[in-house]
């Protein structure tokens, strides 16, 4: 019950929701309701309170996040809430961060359902970003012929900045390489349906030149293919072959992408993400209790990598928390991460593919993009751990 709800929630959200909505409305309140059903309330509650710590012997990573949540929750929204920012704000920033910690809650819950909640949730999440990616096609209106030749626009919600496309462009053709290796007759011929499916993320990533996401998923396929290329030599060195006359086929698409993303990283570098950090540090280093909590959830900054508006966000993880929690945050967070990092190694030992669809989309979210606070974000944390997981290694994609 608690995977369905997992993965009916991520079909909502791809569908009819968006990675950062401008108004959340209905369709999130039941996406927020399918998740509430697979976390319960006693699980949440116990995390929240740190009573979570008091079970027999927790986790390195899930000790970390009960920890790193108290850090990161309650200093900045005690200093959020005194510095009287607007409530509305303030709740814009504590979701997310709610979001970033689902693991904690999730995983405990998720684990009796075995390799069951592994493929629910990554399904699902596969799912969500093939949606994304529809209906930003849908947007553009499916002008295929516009990829190589010019920078398509991000669209309304910037729905392809979900790390769920980026984990459907790279698991999908992952499966169904694997399929096509291993697989019985159905598996086979359902190949090319994951295939065109992740083809098609891939395409709107180029469309929209999203650099990091295409290097890291030309990387992370090439490794797959080196992977199942040595148990199957002759069927992947005939899916390569296949892929290189496409390209050489459609080298118009194919070369204009490639130099399209050469162009943008000559113009645009890191998209001003050093002046904004500058900008961080300048607005806590003038005030002590601001520098050790931050400014508080609610805070807005002068940003200059968005012409110095005054927002809500940074474009990473490590400025945001600075600005938002402080350096008690920052603590927090250092923690968290590094209780993530056996799972990470676990899991590229035990499922080298699903190590490269997750690993990624995780690398662009909580490195140089806003993509920490979606939910996805902390849905494939989840995943990561789920799957890693030492008392159930049965979960595997293969």
């Amino acid at each position: 019950m608690r995977p369905l709800a997992v993965a009916a929630a991520l079909l909502l959200y791809g569908l009819l929701s968006a990675p950062a909505p401008p108004a959340p409305g209905m369709v999130e309140a039941v996406v927020g309701g399918l998740l509430l059903v697979a976390a319960g309330w006693h699980r949440p509650l116990a995390v929240a309170c740190g009573a979570a710590l008091l079970r027999p012997r927790p986790a390195l990573w899930e000790a970390a996040g009960v920890l790193a949540f108290a850090a990161l929750l309650w200093p900045p929204l005690l200093r959020g809430l005194a510095q009287g920012w607007d409530l509305r704000q303030v709740a814009r920033d504590v979701v997310p961060l709610l979001f970033l910690f689902l693991p904690v809650v999730l995983v405990p819950l998720l684990r009796p359902a075995g390799a069951a909640a592994v493929r629910w949730l990554a399904g699902g999440l596969a799912a969500a970003g093939v949606l994304f990616t529809v209906r930003w096609w849908d947007e553009m209106g499916w002008g295929f012929g516009a990829v190589g030749t010019r920078a398509m626009p991000e669209g309304a919600h910037y729905v392809l900045n979900a790390p769920s496309v980026l984990f459907a462009a790279i698991l999908l053709p992952a499966v169904a390489t694997g399929w096509l290796v291993r697989g019985g007759m159905l598996r086979r011929l359902a190949a090319p349906v994951l295939l065109a499916g992740g083809a098609l993320c891939l395409a709107a990533l180029a469309g929209a030149v999203h650099r990091m996401a295409l290097g890291l998923a030309a990387v992370a396929l090439w490794g797959v293919m080196l992977w199942w290329g040595r148990r199957a030599p002759w069927t992947v060195g005939g899916l390569l072959a296949v892929a290189a006359g496409l390209a050489w086929g459609l080298d118009g698409p194919v070369f204009g992408a490639i130099d399209q993303v050469v162009e943008k990283s000559r113009s645009a570098g890191l998209n001003a993400r050093g002046a904004e950090a500058v900008a961080v540090l300048e607005r806590v280093a003038d005030d002590p209790v601001a520098l050790l909590v931050g400014e508080g959830w609610g805070a807005l900054l002068a940003n200059p990598a968005v012409g110095g508006w005054r927002v809500a966000y940074t474009h990473t993880l490590v400025s945001y928390t600075l600005f938002k929690a402080g350096l008690l945050g920052l603590l927090g967070l250092l923690a968290w991460l590094i209780g993530l990092v056996p799972a990470a190694r676990r899991l590229l030992r035990t499922d080298p593919i699903l190590a490269a669809a997750i690993l990624p989309p995780l690398a662009v979210s909580l490195g140089l993009h806003t993509s920490f606070k979606y939910l996805d974000c902390g849905l494939l944390v989840t995943l990561m751990i789920l799957s890693s997981s030492k008392d159930d290694p049965s979960g595997h994609l293969e």
